[in-house]
């Protein structure tokens, strides 16, 4: 699952090619950490002798390090494999939620060791809350700092419309932004302020939430084979998804790529919070399911706000409600498995995704889900697409996506070893 390296594979002067190799090594071992240099070589193609000067210049740049072999089972001299490193360089990865800012910092081999949030007030104007991002991200340089680390890149999760390329926050109506917001550069300057402990090449990057949620389920997931294709449907508490393909994340002209969320399906169906009608999120959105579930008058807009921080509570309420038989609730949840059924069927239509991760709260209402899905997607015919689709429901389903934002920096660095020059 190695994504590109940032220079294709021809052109440039020869310092480019030498970083293009230098990053071919990195995403070699962000795959899979350590590994001999036989078998660098082999993924690699590089010849020994250029590969050998390579890894050490990598190791100059402290990137990588040379660990032993532990492996019991290895026979004769005892082998000397190479790994990322993390005792220099740290990364961090933030999910800006409505009313808390979940924070992990890690290294560059995509693992993360220490947590914290950040208690926000709920629903507060973007411009406000970067405030408070600000308090994050100095809180993260004090503990690089502290541990004699350099940040080195930097991922932010948005619960709503990113544009990666750009690094512009299109909008996130969960957390009641409507505008266009300029993150990236925003979050650069803030970086820039702190005085120690962030590298002045800092690697900042933005995306929608489920991207990152993606990433992480490739890599810890047991999916058969090489998946050149998959596709993620579902969100800690909204309808999102995203494109994998051909070795990256697939993102669009915009960012947008894989919104499955605001597919029109249902065109004669109620107005869905973006604005427009028969939307995914109108027929399976948590806030909806528990809005019909409920008869004391709760409304959907009255629960969207809540979501970031009731979404686990309300899905044990809903999991409660049906397991002890309770007809409104069963019956809801019915009508949205043969909705997601319709979504399913879709996506593998447009997308012809070798595998689909059902995620997020889809993922934990999945036994009572699963049975209408199933059903909708038999009485609908065998065309490959859905035939030849393997539908995975995660069993962890409220994981944050800390996991793959860290993942995201780490190939940040090695897709680009540029930033980690002295």
């Amino acid at each position: 699952m190695n994504p590109p390296g940032p220079l294709g594979t021809s052109g440039g002067s020869i310092a480019h090619l030498r970083e293009h190799n230098l990053s071919q090594i990195l995403l070699a071992l962000a795959a899979e950490s350590p590994l001999s240099r036989s078998k660098i070589a082999a993924r690699t193609g590089l010849g020994i002798t250029a590969m050998t000067k390579l890894i050490a210049e990598l190791r100059d740049r402290q990137l990588v390090a040379e660990v032993s072999d532990t492996n019991p089972a290895a026979m004769g001299r005892p082998t000397t494999l190479i790994a990322l490193a993390r005792h220099h360089w740290a990364t961090a990865s933030l999910s800006l939620d409505n009313g808390t800012i979940h924070v992990a910092i890690g290294g560059i081999d995509g693992k993360y060791n220490t947590t914290f949030s950040i208690p926000t007030p709920v629903s507060l104007e973007i411009d406000e809350y970067i405030n408070y991002v600000g308090i994050a991200l100095n809180q993260i340089a004090e503990e690089c700092r502290n541990t004699g680390r350099e940040l080195l890149a930097v991922e932010a999760a948005i619960p709503g419309a990113a544009n990666n390329s750009s690094g512009v926050m299109m909008r996130s109506i969960l957390n009641g932004w409507s505008r266009p917001y300029p993150l990236r550069q925003v979050l650069l300057n803030l970086l820039s302020e702190i005085d120690g402990g962030v590298s002045p090449s800092i690697l900042v990057g933005i995306d929608r939430a489920t991207n990152y949620s993606l990433l992480s389920r490739l890599r810890d997931l047991d999916l058969p084979g090489e998946i050149d294709t998959a596709a993620h449907l579902g969100g800690l508490y909204a309808v999102s998804g995203g494109i994998y393909s051909r070795s990256a994340l697939e993102h669009g002209s915009t960012g947008l790529a894989g919104e499955f969320g605001h597919f029109v399906i249902d065109p004669a169906g109620a107005q869905c919070w973006c604005g427009r009608r028969g939307c995914v999120e109108t027929r399976l959105g948590l806030a909806g399911i528990y809005a019909r579930c409920s008869d004391s008058g709760t409304t959907e807009a009255n629960l969207v706000p809540q979501l970031a921080q009731r979404h686990e509570e309300m899905v044990e309420n809903l999991l409660a409600r049906a397991r002890s038989g309770e007809r409104l609730v069963l019956q809801e949840l019915d009508r949205a498995g043969y909705w997601l059924g319709i979504t399913v069927d879709t996506i593998a239509a447009v997308v012809n995704p070798r595998v689909l991760v059902v995620d997020g709260y889809l993922a934990a209402l999945q036994e009572f889900l699963r049975p209408e899905m199933d059903k909708q997607l038999a009485s609908i015919g065998s065309l490959p697409s859905i035939t030849d689709l393997g539908i995975t429901f995660a069993e962890d389903p409220f994981v944050p996506v800390n996991r793959g934002m860290q993942i995201a920096a780490g190939l940040a660095v090695a897709q680009h070893p540029g930033a980690a020059a002295h």
